[in-house]
Order: structure tokens, then C-alpha cells, then sequence
């Protein structure tokens, strides 16, 4: 059980109406510009997340002309962000290690995981992970079972001992059953792990690790 002061930055933002979103994904840039020297490595550099919060500023003003195009084109504004937000959450959450000064100096909303707790956390565990041959050399493919096709799932790997919590690292968010990774050393043992993210940016458990050899 972490301690009652145990706190994590949200990464799923799914919840959130349209006109909610941007002043959150505004504020997370602006902090993290702030904080370069405590999140020196986020896994998007913030002027790609500007630009793609400046696309769903524009997307979403658009699509209030109506039609479908310009809806499509705000959902898939919109998906590229929330995509971007759940990375650069799961990052922050890694730097500050519960910290919940160090997750308000990057700008993102928090919650205490005893919160999350108390109300029902996630509860469903990934089934079945397995790895697959890359498209590329020096990558591989993550597989797992999911609990539905609009769920998302935080993704870690580890080229050191699994059973070392400091040895995984964060790989990014992903949607359904499957997570392509790459930077990996030809012929090195990884290992892979997945965990749903539920609303308010609850996760559940995770999962048994897989292992295989990069080609």
C-alpha cells in the first residue's frame, strides 16, 4: 500500500468535454517549459506538444462550423493530444515518484491514490503478454488481452532484472492490445509489462512480464 500522501499526475484524459481540454494542456506546457531542469526528458519534446496543442485549438474551434470533416479532423486532433498528454503524464509520474510538489511544478492535475482506492480502483489485468518481431530491427511488439477496445494501458520495459521496480521504464500509453517499442540493442533480453488506466487516471495491476530476445 503506498503511504496516504502518495500522489500521481493524471494521464488519461478522455473524460474531460472538448472545451475543457484545452486549458489543462495549456498550463502542462507552460509549467513543463518552467521545469525544464527537473523534467530534462520528457518523452515528447514540448514544442512537438505545442504544436499539438495549438492543432486541437484550431480543430476544435473549426468543427463548430459543422460538418463531418471538420469533426474527424477534430477527434483526430484530439486523440493526438490525449495520446501526448498520457506519455508525458506517465513520465512526470516517474520523476516525481509521488511527490505531489513536483507533479504540480509540471502542471498536470493530481489525485491521491488513497482517493482512488476508496472509490474503486481499476481492477482488470492485462491477460496473455507476449512479444512479437518488430517491424524493424531493434524493435519489438508487445502484445497483450485487453478489457475492451477503448481502453488504454501504460506500457514499461526492462533490460535488467524484472524484479527490480527501478529497472522498468516507461514506454508510453497505448490503446488496445498492442505497443510497437524501439531503441533496443540487437540480441538483449527484455522484458514487458502492460496495466489499464482507468478515469482520473486510476491504473489497475500489472501484468505477469514477458520475456524475449530483440533480433
Amino acid at each position: 500500500m503506498p503511504p496516504a500522501k502518495f500522489y500521481k499526475a493524471v494521464v488519461d484524459f478522455s473524460k474531460y468535454i472538448d472545451g475543457n481540454l484545452s486549458a489543462p494542456a495549456h498550463e502542462i506546457y507552460d509549467n513543463m517549459l518552467l521545469s525544464a531542469l527537473i523534467f530534462s526528458e520528457p518523452p515528447v519534446t514540448m514544442a512537438a506538444f505545442l504544436v499539438l496543442v495549438t492543432a486541437w485549438d484550431h480543430a476544435l474551434g473549426e468543427s463548430l462550423k459543422g460538418g463531418t470533416d471538420r469533426t474527424t479532423l477534430k477527434n483526430d486532433a484530439r486523440r493526438d493530444l490525449e495520446d501526448a498528454l498520457g506519455r508525458l503524464g506517465g513520465y512526470v509520474n516517474l520523476v516525481a515518484d509521488g511527490d505531489r510538489a513536483k507533479i504540480n511544478l509540471s502542471g498536470f492535475p493530481s489525485y491521491s491514490t488513497e482517493h482512488v482506492q476508496s472509490s474503486g480502483g481499476v481492477t482488470f489485468v492485462p491477460q496473455d503478454v507476449r512479444w512479437e518481431d518488430g517491424t524493424l530491427s531493434a524493435t519489438a511488439i508487445l502484445r497483450w488481452k485487453g478489457d475492451g477496445k477503448g481502453s488504454t494501458y501504460e506500457v514499461q520495459s526492462c533490460i535488467g532484472d524484472p524484479t527490480v521496480e527501478g529497472n522498468w521504464t516507461y514506454r508510453g500509453s497505448f490503446t488496445g492490445g498492442r505497443a510497437e517499442l524501439d531503441g533496443f540493442v540487437p540480441g538483449t533480453v527484455i522484458w514487458g509489462r502492460a496495466r489499464k488506466i482507468g478515469t482520473r487516471g486510476a491504473v489497475g495491476g500489472w501484468s505477469d512480464p514477458a520475456q524475449t530476445r530483440v533480433k
